[in-house]
This record gives structure tokens, C-alpha cells and sequence, in this order.
């Protein structure tokens, strides 16, 4: 085995959109999550259960699976309008996510307080700084400082890959993490490549949003994600952790005392 490679591979995706101009009061988040996943379990338990989901249910591994049509049950997903189908396929959905073997890193943009700042950055370039840095500290711990480590983002067109890539490489070359530019290797693949980890990914952001937004609302998936986030090894915090909320609140916001504390 080449051991410039390292053990890991990174999947990232988002929920909500990055404009600063038109805030959704009733979504008024950016959220960009990171999943990090050991290759060897990826390759042994992931990939398959996910494929056996698929042909299970649709056939083929052809769908790909996204939240917001999961949700709203249309295209490939159709075939959950039927409630008995419906509580099958999210049991068997919930159950992969429960025991797959994977640790959560996110950002949270608030832009309904950061579109208030005098000279905002576009929301993107500020989640994906905070949540590379906190990958790269989770593989520092892990031993993968120097070997290289994909991490992989849902493409979204020309235009914004090549600002992604931009967004990503000003962090590099900026960065004072040593180690973390020889580390964290950008990769920008389509959707249409049908990667589990990035699926994965796509059903993770959303409830992490929702659960900051509705801390009083069940929110049953993130009460897996939540076991998932990465956290202080000492106290339990996910806080600052696995989750960077930007801007704060003040004094101890309700998601906070709620959802983030162990």
C-alpha cells in the first residue's frame, strides 16, 4: 500500500444556499457538513449497504439519494407516497446511518446576523475555512498529518467549482495549521458520479440546520447525527468542535444549552 494515501476520505455537503443579499427568513442558515470516514469500513460496510438499500427498493443502484427529494417524495422517490414503503426504506435508511462508522464536522452561517457585518465574505469561503481546519485537527489526532486525504465536495457547475477551488486553496496558502495544505486534498466531483459518501453527506446538512433552528421540534435524524459529531475528548463538547456556529449568540443561546452541550 502507497503510504502517501492516507486511511481517510472526507465527504462534504451543504444545505441552504450562500446569499448574503436574499435571507429565507424561514431558512436563513448556510450549513456545510463534513463526514469523515475510515476508507476500510467505507469500501467493507458503506458502499454495500447503500447499494443493497438501492436495489432493495428502487431496483438498481441508479437513484441518488437527496434529501429534499426523499422528503418531498418526488422523481426516483415516488414510491414512498405509500406509507408502508415509506416507514420501511427510513427505517433501513436510519439504521445505515446509526451504525456506519463515521464522525461529523460542520459549519453553521446564521446569515440573518452575518449579512449585517460591514464587509461579510461570501458564506461558503468562511464554513468550508472553519470546517477544513477542524477536519485537519481530527486527522492531525489521527495520525494522517502529511499523508494525503481526499475531500471530496459535491460539484455545482464551472463557475462555482472553479471559486470553491479558489476558496479552498486561499485557505491553504494562508493557513499558519502547519501541515494542513500537505494534508487535505480538494476534490470536486458531480453528483452524478453516485457517491455514497457524498448521498451520505446530503442527508446529514439539513437536519443539522433544522436542529439549530428548531431546537424545541424531534428532530429523530439528528438525534444519530448528534453521535456522530466530533467532540472535545475530555468534556463531550461538540461546540466549537464538531460544530462552528458563526456568528455566535449571547449569552447561552437555546440551540446551544439544548442540542451541542453532551
Amino acid at each position: 500500500m502507497n503510504r502517501c494515501f492516507g486511511d481517510y476520505i472526507v465527504f462534504v455537503d451543504e444545505s441552504g444556499d450562500q446569499s448574503l443579499e436574499t435571507v429565507d427568513p424561514q431558512f436563513p442558515v448556510f450549513v456545510l457538513a463534513f463526514c469523515i470516514f475510515e476508507k476500510s469500513h467505507y469500501i467493507e460496510y458503506v458502499v454495500p449497504q447503500i447499494l443493497k438499500l438501492k436495489f432493495d427498493f428502487f431496483g438498481s443502484d441508479i437513484p441518488i439519494f437527496h434529501e429534499r427529494e426523499i422528503r418531498k417524495r418526488t422523481g426516483d422517490f415516488a414510491v414512498l407516497m405509500d406509507p408502508a414503503t415509506r416507514a420501511a426504506f427510513m427505517g433501513r435508511l436510519s439504521s445505515i446511518m446509526a451504525d456506519a462508522e463515521y464522525q461529523v464536522v460542520a459549519s453553521l452561517i446564521d446569515k440573518s446576523i452575518y449579512r449585517r457585518y460591514e464587509e461579510p465574505a461570501n458564506p461558503y469561503s468562511i464554513a468550508a475555512q472553519f470546517g477544513l481546519e477542524r477536519v485537519y485537527y481530527e486527522m492531525q489526532e489521527r495520525g494522517q498529518r502529511g499523508r494525503r486525504v481526499p475531500v471530496v465536495f459535491e460539484s455545482r457547475g464551472k463557475k462555482e467549482d472553479n471559486g470553491l477551488r479558489a476558496a479552498v486553496d486561499d485557505v491553504m496558502r494562508t493557513t499558519r495549521i502547519c501541515g494542513m495544505a500537505q494534508t487535505l486534498e480538494f476534490q470536486c466531483v458531480s453528483k452524478k458520479a453516485n457517491l455514497p459518501g457524498l448521498q451520505l453527506a446530503d442527508l446529514i446538512a439539513r437536519p443539522i440546520a433544522n436542529a439549530y433552528l428548531h431546537p424545541e421540534q424531534r428532530n429523530r435524524a439528528w438525534d444519530v447525527i448528534k453521535t456522530k459529531m466530533r467532540r472535545n475528548r475530555t468534556t463531550g463538547v461538540i461546540d466549537g468542535y464538531g460544530m462552528k456556529v458563526y456568528p455566535k449568540h449571547a449569552p447561552v443561546p437555546l440551540w446551544k444549552s439544548r442540542w451541542l452541550e453532551p
